[in-house]
C-alpha cells in the first residue's frame, strides 16, 4: 500500500493503512523465521492487513522480515468465504511483512483435488515442533509447515511443505506425491490460485507458457509470482481463477505412480509491492540477470509529479506498473534492456510513450510529460457550518477521458468520485474546467458547481449542503449490501462504510455473505460512529439460487471464528431460514427474504410450474421481503386480465400475497457489491423514536420494520397517514385501522430535493388502481407544487369492505439523474408506502383474496 498523497489515494486511506501496519508489527526480531498459531490474544498484533485477509483463530502464520503467510487449519469445514471454499491446508493470506496488503484469496496446491486433514511443523533440524495455543516458535534458519492429504482409491497421497527460510523473500512449496497402494495412480502437476481481478486495476499473465506466472494488482500494490524451478508454467485464467500447470500443460495426467513410488517437485511463490520486484527476486535464483537500481522521475510543467502511473513494457511484454511517490520519483530495480514507459495521471494518459535504455551507466531517467496540474481544495459544510460527509463527483468538461482515481473497489477515491468523510480534501488534478456534483443523499439539495483548476495554483471548492427534505421520526436505512469479505466481490469494506455515510444512510447492518461481520472498526477508526448506526448481521446464501437468500440481523459476532460464528447454509430453504431465525438461542431478530422468486417460494415448491403449497414452513419466519425494482409498480396497468399475464414483477406478486392474507413488510435495498455509486440508490425510511444515528437502537429498527412502518424509495420522501372522520388518531403504513363508517382520510405529502421531481401520486386499494385516487401534474396541476414539497393533500375515500391502502409517488417524466451516477441515475424517482390495513366491519381485517385479474405466480413468473 502506498502511503502518500496524490490523485488516486486519500490521506484517510493512508491513516487506515498505517493503523493496520502498526497492528501487524512482527512479534519477533528482524532475524529468523517464526510460526504462530492465531489466537484471540495475538490476533490484533499478528494478523496482517489487506482487504482479502481471511485468517481465523487456529490458522498458522509463517513469517520472516520479508513475507507473511497464513496457512488454513486442515479442517473439512474450513472455508475462507462464500466462494473461496475448502481451503484446509491452503495458503489463504500472503503478503509482504513491512507493508501488509493481502490481495490473494487462496492458493490451492494440487488444484483442489487433495483434502488436507493434518499438519506438522518442522524446524531447520528436521524435527517436529509442538506448538500450543499460546506460543510462537522461532528458528534462526527455516521452518516448514507440512500438510498431508491421505491417499484414497485412484488418488495419491500428497504432502505439501510450505518452507520459509530466515532471509528468504519468497515461500517455497514442495509437493510430494506418494502411492502407498497397490494400483497405479495418475498425478497431474497443477495448482489453482484464486485472485479476483474483474473490477480491479490488475494484470495476469497471458494464457500460455512462461517461466514466471504473475498476478499483479497495480492499484493496491501487491504482485504475486509463481515459478517451478526447472519447469515452464502453463497458465489459464479467467477473472477469478488461475490454473497453473507444471507438466504437459493439459488436463491429462502428467505422471503415473506405481505402487511404492514417490515424486516431488517445487514451486516458488513470490510476493512484492510490484511485478518488477517479483521478477528481480525470481532472477536472483534462476538466471544470471541482475536488476539495476534505477530512479525514474516524472516532471510535469517543471514540477515533479506525485502519484503518476508508469506502465512498463519490455520485449513487447507487460513488465510491471510503478507509481511515483510524493516527490514524483520511483526508486526501483530494473533489468538492463529497452523499456517503453506509458505515463498516466488520475487515469488519464499523458503524452507519448517514453523509451528508456536501462544499463549500469544509464539508470537515472527524467520523464518530462506535457501535463499541467493544479490543486483543488474542497471544503463542504452543513447549514451550521460544520464539516459534512459528502460525495463529490468531478466531471472533466470538454474532455473525452474521465478521471479514474481508483477502481470500483477503492475507498475514498473511486473512479471520478470522492467520498469525503469530513467534507474536506486536497487533491492534485490535471488543469482544466470541471463540473462538481456535491451531494449527501436525497434529504439534501445537491450542489452543481463549475471550477477551473489552474496550472500550479490552488483553487478552492466550497459549499454548504442544506437539508431541505425533513423526515422527523423516520430514518433512512440500507439492509443489504456487500464488500470483499462476502467472497463474490473485492470491494473494500472501508469503502462501503464511506459510501453509506456519504449517502446519509443512518442505519445499516453489516450483511456479508455467509459471514457475521461488523463495520464498527471502520466507524471507530474514522471517528464517525455518530453518523451511522449499525449492528452485526449476515446474508445466509445457499442453494437453490436465487431463492435461498436471507438477510438476518442482529446476530452475535464471534471474531476469529469460522464465518464469524454464523450458521451454515442448507439445500432446503425451509431448513435454512429456520436455522438462521432460531440462531443465537432464539434471539429476536429481523429475517429478510432477499430478491425472491415469489411464485417459486410461495406457490411452486417443486418448480414444475404447477401450484402447490410452496415452501410453507418458511412463511412464519419471513418478516420482510425485497420487492424492488420500484419501477415495477408502474408496469402493470389500471386493469389486468387473464390474457395479459403479469410476469417478472415482484411488486405485483407482493400485492397478490397481501390479498391472500400473507403480511410481509416490503423493503428495497441496493445489494451493492462495489463502491462506485453503490449504496444510496435505494433506501427504506423506517419509523424511529430518534433522528440521531448515534441514538438509534437496533431492536427498534427490527420491531418497526416487522410492524411495516416502512416507506420504500429511491429518493422521494413520502409521508402517509390515515384517520377516520370521527377520530384524530393517526395510522401509519403497517398499522391496522378500524373505520366502521368506511370513510378514510389519507394525508399524503411528498418531498424532493432540488435534483429530481415527481409528477404522479396514486393509491392502490387492495392492489388495484382507483381512478379517483390517481393524480398527476398534468390533469390536476393544483394538487402539485414546486419547491421541496411536491404534493401535500388530504384524500378522502369511501370503502365498502376491508382494504389495504398503498400510496405511490413517482416521477414518470423525471430521472434521478447524475447525482446517483449512470446506473441508479437512469431510474425514475419512486416511493411506495407499506399498506395500511383498514377494517370497516370492526371484526378484524379480512383479506379479500383478489388475484388482481391474474393467476397466482409459479416459478419464473
Amino acid at each position: 500500500m502506498r502511503y502518500y498523497l496524490g490523485c488516486s489515494k486519500h490521506w484517510l486511506t493512508s491513516i487506515v493503512g498505517l493503523i493496520i501496519l502498526l497492528n501487524a508489527l512482527p512479534l519477533f526480531s528482524d532475524e529468523g523465521v517464526s510460526v504462530t498459531r492465531i489466537t484471540a490474544e495475538n490476533w490484533k498484533t499478528l494478523v496482517p492487513g489487506g482487504k482479502e485477509i481471511d485468517a481465523i483463530y487456529g490458522d498458522l502464520i509463517l513469517k520472516n522480515r520479508h513475507v507473511t503467510a497464513v496457512i488454513a487449519q486442515p479442517l473439512a469445514t474450513r472455508n475462507a468465504n462464500m466462494t473461496v471454499r475448502e481451503v484446509a491446508g491452503c495458503l489463504i493470506d500472503y503478503t509482504t511483512t513491512q507493508s501488509p496488503n493481502d490481495q490473494l484469496s487462496a492458493y490451492y496446491p494440487g488444484s483442489r483435488v487433495y483434502p488436507f486433514r493434518s499438519w506438522t511443523i518442522i524446524n531447520s533440524d528436521q524435527e517436529a515442533v509442538e506448538l500450543d495455543n499460546q506460543s510462537t516458535y522461532s528458528d534462526e534458519d527455516a521452518i516448514e509447515i507440512q500438510v498431508t492429504a491421505d491417499s484414497a482409491e485412484n488418488r495419491a497421497e500428497l504432502v505439501v511443505c510450505y518452507r520459509l527460510e530466515a532471509d528468504s523473500q519468497f515461500l517455497q512449496v514442495q509437493h510430494i506425491f506418494s502411492n502407498p497402494g497397490k494400483a497405479d495412480v495418475e498425478v497431474s502437476l497443477s495448482d489453482d490460485l484464486r485472485f479476483d481481478s474483474g473490477k480491479e486495476d490488475a494484470h495476469k499473465s497471458e494464457n500460455g507458457r512462461s517461466e514466471l506466472l504473475h498476478l499483479d494488482d497495480r492499484y493496491w500494490g501487491q504482485a504475486y509470482g509463481i515459478a517451478s524451478p526447472g519447469r515452464m508454467v502453463t497458465s489459464r485464467s479467467d477473472s477469478r481463477l488461475t490454473v497453473a500447470r507444471y507438466g504437459r500443460g493439459s488436463r491429462q495426467a502428467d505422471i503415473i505412480l506405481k505402487s511404492g513410488e514417490q515424486f516431488r517437485f517445487d514451486v516458488n511463490l513470490y510476493v512484492a509491492d510490484n511485478l518488477c520486484t517479483v521478477e528481480a527476486i525470481h532472477a536472483q535464483l534462476n538466471s544470471d540477470r541482475v536488476a539495476i537500481p534505477c530512479t525514474l522521475t516524472v516532471i510535469a510543467n517543471g514540477s515533479r509529479l506525485p502519484n503518476a502511473r508508469l506502465e512498463l513494457t519490455r520485449d513487447n511484454q507487460y513488465a510491471g506498473t510503478l507509481w511515483t511517490d510524493g516527490s514524483g520519483r520511483v526508486d526501483q530495480k530494473l533489468f538492463p534492456g529497452e523499456y517503453r514507459l506509458d505515463v498516466s495521471f488520475c487515469g488519464i494518459p499523458v503524452g507519448d510513450s517514453f523509451t528508456a535504455s536501462v544499463s549500469e551507466s544509464n539508470s537515472l531517467f527524467d520523464l518530462d510529460v506535457p501535463l499541467k496540474t493544479g490543486t483543488l481544495e474542497i471544503q463542504i459544510d452543513d447549514a451550521a457550518n460544520a464539516p459534512l460527509p459528502c460525495k463529490v463527483e468531478l466531471i472533466r468538461k470538454g474532455e473525452k477521458t474521465s478521471l479514474d482515481l481508483g477502481p470500483e473497489t477503492a475507498t475514498t477515491r473511486v473512479k471520478n468520485l470522492l467520498y469525503l468523510v469530513n467534507g474536506r480534501d486536497r487533491i492534485l488534478l490535471p488543469a482544466g474546467a470541471y463540473e462538481a456534483i456535491i451531494s449527501h443523499g436525497p434529504e439534501f439539495d445537491a450542489l452543481f458547481q463549475e471550477v477551473t483548476v489552474e496550472p500550479q495554483k490552488l483553487v478552492r471548492l466550497t459549499g454548504v449542503l442544506k437539508q431541505t427534505v425533513h423526515t422527523p421520526g423516520w430514518v433512512s436505512t440500507e439492509y443489504h449490501s456487500h464488500s470483499s469479505p462476502s467472497g463474490d466481490n473485492t470491494g473494500h469494506q472501508l469503502g462501503r462504510v464511506l459510501n453509506l455515510v456519504c449517502e446519509q444512510l443512518e442505519f445499516a447492518p453489516c450483511t456479508e455473505h455467509n459471514r457475521i461481520d461488523t463495520y464498527e472498526p471502520h466507524l471507530q477508526s474514522l471517528n464517525i460512529a455518530d453518523r451511522l448506526a449499525t449492528c452485526t448481521g449476515m446474508e445466509l446464501t445457499g442453494s437453490p439460487l436465487p431463492l435461498n437468500h436471507q438477510n438476518v440481523f442482529p446476530l452475535i459476532h464471534k471474531p476469529g471464528q469460522q464465518d464469524g460464528g454464523g450458521p451454515v447454509t442448507d439445500v432446503s430453504p425451509e431448513t435454512q431460514i429456520q436455522r438462521v431465525a432460531l440462531w443465537d438461542n432464539r434471539s429476536e431478530k429481523l429475517v429478510q427474504q432477499n430478491h425472491p422468486d415469489i411464485g417459486w417460494l410461495f406457490y411452486d415448491k417443486n418448480g414444475d410450474g404447477e401450484q402447490d403449497e410452496g415452501f410453507s414452513e418458511s412463511f412464519p419466519f419471513i418478516h420482510a421481503m425485497e420487492i424492488h425494482p420500484l419501477a415495477s409498480v408502474l408496469k402493470f396497468g389500471k386493469e389486468t386480465n387473464s390474457e395479459s399475464h403479469v410476469t417478472k414483477n415482484r411488486i405485483f406478486n407482493w400485492l397478490q400475497l397481501l390479498n391472500q392474507g400473507i403480511r410481509i413488510t416490503g423493503v428495497v435495498n441496493t445489494d451493492a457489491h462495489y463502491n462506485y455509486h453503490g449504496s444510496g440508490g435505494l433506501r427504506n425510511w423506517v419509523k424511529s423514536s430518534t433522528d440521531d444515528p448515534n441514538l438509534i437502537e437496533t431492536m427498534e429498527m427490527v420491531r418497526e420494520t416487522k410492524a411495516g412502518h416502512v416507506i420504500m424509495s429511491n429518493g422521494p420522501y413520502l409521508s402517509v397517514s390515515a384517520r377516520t372522520n370521527s377520530s384524530d388518531q393517526q395510522f401509519l403504513p403497517g398499522d391496522d385501522m378500524t373505520c366502521p363508517e368506511g370513510k378514510v382520510q389519507l394525508d399524503i405529502q411528498v418531498q424532493c430535493p432540488n435534483w429530481f421531481d415527481i409528477d404522479r401520486v396514486f393509491v392502490l386499494v387492495n392492489g388495484e388502481h382507483v381512478s379517483e385516487l390517481d393524480f398527476n401534474r398534468t390533469d390536476q396541476p393544483q394538487m402539485f407544487q414546486d419547491g421541496v414539497i411536491k404534493f401535500d393533500n388530504r384524500v378522502i375515500h369511501q370503502l365498502e369492505t376491508d382494504a389495504h391502502l398503498i400510496v405511490v409517488a413517482a416521477g414518470e417524466k423525471s430521472k434521478l439523474g447524475p447525482v446517483q451516477g449512470p446506473g441508479w441515475g437512469s431510474q425514475q424517482p419512486i416511493a411506495i408506502s407499506n399498506p395500511i390495513f383498514v377494517d370497516v366491519d370492526s371484526d378484524g381485517f379480512q383479506a379479500n383474496g383478489n388475484l388482481l385479474d391474474d393467476g397466482l405466480p409459479v416459478k419464473g413468473d
